[in-house]
């Protein structure tokens, strides 16, 4: 018997002794009379007597605190089975659909180097329906429109649905898109394009965000975006809206603004119908990465965020993570424009990173799909095996790992909660207590 790797046992800044294990996801609260006793488990849990506590014991076994030799070993496998299996998964097809790589916007930190080109064509269009009908053994289908702008080309999304509802085809959709143009007459038909989450992007006041997100003429965007969010949240749509605010060091402190903005604006759809959430802006070589955020300027910005706001836009305590991502799992593509296949959304329109085209099974990038799939995994990486974080992480950004790979770089992909762990267990302590007080 041995205290498990996943245990983390300290003392908290105004609450005293937390307890937490992230493979179970057990969260204690320690009285100062039982400090010392967990301490002396903590160091050598085989030679403790339980006879005066059994319940202790069950306690700590029940919450993984305290383990078999082997059993930290053995969840390290079990959980890497089931993300393999999971990546390795036929039932489900996942596809990225780039029906465009225009687009209205110039935004500063756009990621997206190649913005030229033409729309989905219909023979691209023919021979996507083809691609997915190979696929027809998946039990299920999820699509994300994306671009560029993907409204610019509405009527190619229009299209191809209408033509996936006559093949009897059911599928789930999500829209990725700059709000500009999600005007009235899309806005109807967003529940019959099956059209069941949104993405639209807010990165802080009108000022700023139009500073940010201009349109191509070089014009702001806010004021058109909030208007036409207005309509949506009026409208009879049933899907959920996610509102994206893309920080860095210049913006940080407007993401409360936009999240008090979205929350008083549709008081009764906060929370359900609508959230906001920060996405961190990464890019390498551009010109501003100086103000970029790696992981544990990220946990600084969830922990200031709960302790002097009390907003918790992303969670303060680790859970198991079993998703991954289109770059680690085999029946999930983007599909660019010109029925190029891709196996990261920051791919697209980068000639170098297509792995292979919708309309030739043969003549793939093997080699790549590989490197993306299982030779970048930290599911081999020594180092993951012993951490902590291990159950909580999912090996940050695979295609963070990838680049590091074929670069020999040394890029941050760790958690964020890796430099700020005591901090935000302690504010989600503190959280918990408030709700159930």
């Amino acid at each position: 018997m041995k205290w498990s790797r996943y245990s983390h046992f300290f003392k908290s800044k105004r609450n005293g002794w937390l307890l937490y294990n992230s493979a179970s996801g057990f969260f204690l609260k320690i009285e100062d009379e039982a400090v010392e006793m967990i301490d002396k488990i903590s160091k050598s849990p085989g030679d403790f007597d339980f006879s005066g506590d059994p319940g202790l014991y069950i306690t700590l076994r029940r919450g993984g605190f305290i383990v078999e030799d082997t059993q930290d070993d053995d969840f390290f496998n079990i959980i890497k089975m089931k993300r393999i299996s999971g990546n390795y998964v036929t039932r489900t097809l996942l596809l990225t659909i780039a029906v465009t790589r225009n687009c209205n916007f110039n935004c500063s930190y756009c990621f997206e180097g190649n913005r030229t080109g033409l729309p989905m064509t219909e023979e691209v269009e023919d021979k996507l329906l083809d691609f997915i009908d190979m696929h027809n053994r998946q039990d299920q289908l999820f699509i994300t429109w994306y671009g560029g702008e993907p409204l610019l080309a509405i009527d190619r999304i229009r299209s191809i649905d209408r033509r996936l509802r006559e093949k009897g085809r059911k599928y789930d959709a999500l829209l990725v898109t700059n709000g500009y143009l999600l005007k009235e007459d899309i806005i109807k038909d967003l529940n019959d394009l099956n059209i069941s989450m949104i993405q639209i992007t807010l990165d802080g006041n009108k000022e700023t965000h139009d500073s940010r997100r201009y349109q191509v003429s070089g014009k702001g965007s806010f004021d058109v975006i909030l208007d036409n969010l207005d309509k949506l949240m009026a409208s009879d749509y049933k899907g959920k809206v996610h509102i994206r605010v893309n920080i860095d060091m210049r913006n940080r402190d407007e993401f409360k603004d936009v999240y008090t903005l979205i929350k008083d604006r549709y008081p009764d759809k906060f929370g359900e119908g609508i959230t906001v959430y920060p996405g961190y802006v990464k890019g390498d070589g551009h010109p501003d990465a100086s103000c970029f955020f790696d992981s544990s300027l990220t946990g600084q910005f969830v922990a200031d965020l709960a302790e002097n706001d009390d907003i918790s836009a992303m969670p303060l305590i680790p859970k198991l993570s079993l998703f991954g991502c289109t770059l680690t799992k085999r029946c999930a593509y983007v599909v660019g424009p010109d029925g190029e296949l891709y196996k990261c959304w920051d791919d697209v329109g980068i000639p170098e990173m297509v792995v292979g085209r919708i309309d030739d099974m043969t003549n793939w990038n093997n080699a790549l799909i590989a490197r993306s799939m299982v030779g970048c995994s930290y599911l081999d990486s020594p180092e993951c095996k012993e951490c902590f974080y291990f159950p909580v992480c999912d090996g940050g950004c695979h295609k963070i790992r990838l680049k590091n790979l074929m670069d020999g770089g040394n890029r941050d992909c760790c958690s964020y909660f890796r430099d700020h762990l005591d901090d935000l267990l302690e504010l989600h302590y503190e959280h918990k207590m408030k709700a159930e007080a």
